[in-house]
């Protein structure tokens, strides 16, 4: 049995998944090239969504005459679905396994905003000493309410982080129940939620349902004094709407971590807002995140192995969920 690994850059869960699985011919591959050439009589690819882009998806489709299972170092597969899978392969993600590291950036940028480190930081190299500028618009999260929009992994342990912040959270999801939620809303209910929220915080998945659930009539919703932090994807945020809302004070600040287009262009008005905290979807970044990978993709292997079916299942169009 072969599998290949593409990009070869988790160098340690390479290492270990090589030496705990002997008996499978796993080969690390650098570019699309090479991929096209030993993807040849594999049965199983394992890869990112971040760099399935379409020469990715080709040299799979063009080649992969053996595969039987594609599994993604990522939660997210939107690159993977948008640039094309093979039909009916069973595909797994690696969901849950930046959540913790995720909801604590989320929480960085939070705390950023309200304690006004980004301001801070700036003075530093004028040695501008700004404790009147920014002592007067300092506040804490105790009390404040928090609307959190979409109650997975990532979106669960940032209502643990903000309860040990003494903060009320309304989560607005689907979910049937979560911990470490005071109420639970249905979507139906996002804009009532977003006027009751000190801080909104977009942690959903993207897709077609939840492009730009916060548009201009979500922004209209919020309060002056309210915070935006978006960790989810780019395109869950209108950002020209986000744009005019910051420039105008409509609402106090935001910090994201995505954009709807990656990297962001050198043009965009986002770099130049005084009132944003922007990071360059680093989240889900975490030295730890290797023996994460490891234990998700043992696991599958085993069960792909012993024939049983697959856990981290993406469910979709054309995929399916069950080693054969």
């Amino acid at each position: 049995m072969k599998l290949v690994f593409y990009p070869a850059k988790y160098g340690r869960m390479v290492e270990r998944a090589i030496a705990a699985f002997p008996e499978i011919d796993m080969v690390p591959v650098h570019d699309p090239a090479r991929l096209a050439e030993n993807i040849k009589g594999a049965e199983v690819l394992v890869t990112s969504n971040r760099i399935y882009l379409p020469e990715v998806a080709r040299a799979v489709r063009d080649n992969a005459d053996a595969l039987r299972w594609m599994h993604f170092t990522t939660s997210g597969i939107d690159n993977a679905l948008k640039n094309g899978l093979p039909d009916g392969i069973p595909v797994t993600n690696s969901s849950g396994m930046h959540a913790r590291c995720v909801a604590a950036h989320a929480m960085t940028l939070l705390l950023s905003v309200t304690r006004r480190l980004a301001d801070c930081a700036a003075a530093r190299p004028r040695r501008d000493w700004v404790r009147d500028a920014v002592h007067g618009d300092l506040s804490t999260l105790e009390n404040k309410t928090m609307a959190l929009i979409g109650l997975g992994a990532i979106g669960q342990d940032i209502a643990r982080k903000a309860k040990a912040f003494d903060m009320r959270v309304i989560g607005v999801s689907r979910a049937g129940e979560a911990p470490h939620v005071d109420e639970l809303r249905p979507r139906e209910r996002l804009h009532e939620t977003l006027g009751e929220a000190d801080v909104v915080m977009v942690a959903t998945g993207y897709s077609p349902e939840t492009h730009h659930i916060i548009d201009a009539a979500a922004l209209a919703a919020m309060k002056p004094s309210a915070i935006l932090v978006n960790i989810g994807r780019g395109a869950l945020v209108d950002e020209p709407a986000l744009i005019a809302a910051l420039k105008d004070g409509r609402i106090r600040a935001a910090g994201i971590d995505v954009t709807e287009v990656e990297p962001l262009s050198a043009d965009s008005p986002l770099w130049d807002l005084s009132n944003l905290v922007l990071t360059p979807h680093i989240a889900g970044a975490g030295n730890d995140n290797n023996d994460v990978l490891f234990d998700i993709l043992s696991r599958n292997l085993k069960l792909y192995l012993a024939k049983q079916p697959f856990a981290r299942v993406v469910a979709g169009p054309n995929l399916q969920g069950a080693a054969s």
